[in-house]
């Protein structure tokens, strides 16, 4: 399935400036570990290694539809052509 990721502000400099990203998954999480495996350097700029796994860092936002989602994102599901975004939290 063909979904979109958006890389937006300063995240964009670890992937050379490409703000956009075609990648597959069923799952928000799946899409990110597919674009992981096309910018391996952001695994740790997106994640820390938890008690529970891979964990989102608390100064990312991943949205869908650019609407955010409560709960774990990760197990979102996904549908062919959404949009997944990628920023920094601005707190």
């Amino acid at each position: 399935m063909a979904v979109k990721i958006y890389v937006h502000g300063s995240l964009s400099v670890s992937t050379n400036g490409k703000q956009l990203f075609e990648v597959n998954g069923l799952t928000v999480g799946e899409c990110l570990n597919d674009f992981i495996s096309l910018i391996p350097k952001m695994r740790e700029i997106l994640f820390f290694q938890s008690r529970e796994g891979p964990t989102l860092r608390s100064h990312i936002k991943v949205s869908v539809k650019e609407k955010s989602t409560e709960g774990n994102i990760l197990s979102k599901q996904v549908e062919d052509d959404d949009e997944i975004h990628i920023k920094k939290n601005i707190q």
